[in-house]
């Protein structure tokens, strides 16, 4: 996590592979600005006539994260030492060898064609490919890392369950909080298969503010109930097929208890705390009395 200052200062590294990697790479920087990142980029910050090593130099020395965007004229030249590239390659490499900034660097690839996509100073970095196609996805894991927001969360460090474990009541007491882990999962998005015949049918999603209880029963043969008894409210609406962006959530019907929720359906879920979370059943198993009852679903908790 990065430490807490007013603004975040990023450079931007790229070659001039063409007009249109020009204008791909000034959208970035405004996007970034409009997210309160302070983006240094040639494009603005220097006028005809500037000294451009002096630019570099301060710009790369000033900024807290420097963004390389790793296209294929920029793995010539960082590679070959050539040019403006070459010159922030050996600023940015004297930064990164020294030690004292190990997240200094965010390398991303756009307009990459090459097997290996990193040139060599950044070999073995892990990178954000923009080439994939869905920009605002990429942009959404770029974003996250600069503010220190890309982890998952990494709950606290609980206590031994079989130390000091002197009494058959301590013993039932650690079965029942090892059995509870079957039944929860505490990251942000996941699949979860489990049968719903067994512990009442709750399975819990996300952690802290972010926490969910789904509660399910058995309904048809492509279908499964499922109910807003741990949760503040429950919406469902038919037509969605896929998690809906967050300004489609009005369009959800929230006035049932619990609603029939078909196979390829979602159902989106609201806690004590007024957080959302959508919920996709993607299939349902109806098993012999109370053995082999399956849901999956898959799902994701809203920022």
């Amino acid at each position: 996590m990065r430490e807490d200052r007013e603004e975040i200062k990023a450079f931007i590294s790229y070659a001039y592979d063409s007009d249109e990697h020009k204008a791909w790479v000034l959208k970035l920087a405004c996007d970034l600005r409009n997210h309160g990142v302070d983006v240094i980029l040639d494009q603005w910050d220097a006028r005809l006539g500037d000294d451009l090593a002096f630019f570099m130099e301060q710009g790369l020395t000033s900024s807290h994260v420097v963004i390389c965007v790793c296209s294929d004229a920029y793995k010539v030249k960082a590679d070959s030492l050539s040019g403006g590239v070459g010159y922030e390659k050996r600023i940015i490499s004297a930064s990164m060898y020294s030690g004292c900034n190990s997240a200094y660097v965010i390398p991303i690839v756009r307009n990459n064609s090459n097997a290996d996509k990193l040139p060599f100073f950044l070999w073995g970095l892990k990178y954000e490919d923009f080439d994939k196609g869905d920009y605002y996805s990429s942009y959404d894991s770029l974003i996250r890392r600069i503010y220190g927001e890309d982890l998952a969360y990494k709950p606290p460090l609980g206590s031994n369950p079989f130390k000091n474990s002197l009494k058959i009541s301590e013993e039932i007491d650690e079965k029942l909080q090892l059995d509870r882990i079957k039944y929860m999962n505490v990251m942000r998005f996941g699949v979860i298969s489990f049968d719903y015949k067994t512990n009442s049918g709750a399975f819990t999603i996300g952690n802290g503010e972010y926490e969910f209880i789904t509660k399910w029963s058995e309904c048809g043969n492509d279908s499964i109930y499922c109910y807003k008894d741990s949760v503040l409210r429950i919406g469902y609406n038919p037509k969605f097929h896929d998690f809906p962006l967050m300004e489609n959530l009005k369009e959800f019907d929230f006035s049932s208890r619990c609603w029939a929720v078909s196979i390829g359906n979602v159902v989106v879920l609201e806690n004590k705390y007024h957080k959302f979370a959508a919920v996709k059943v993607m299939n349902v198993v109806r098993g012999v009395n109370n053995i082999g009852h399956k849901v999956e679903f898959k799902y994701s908790i809203y920022e």
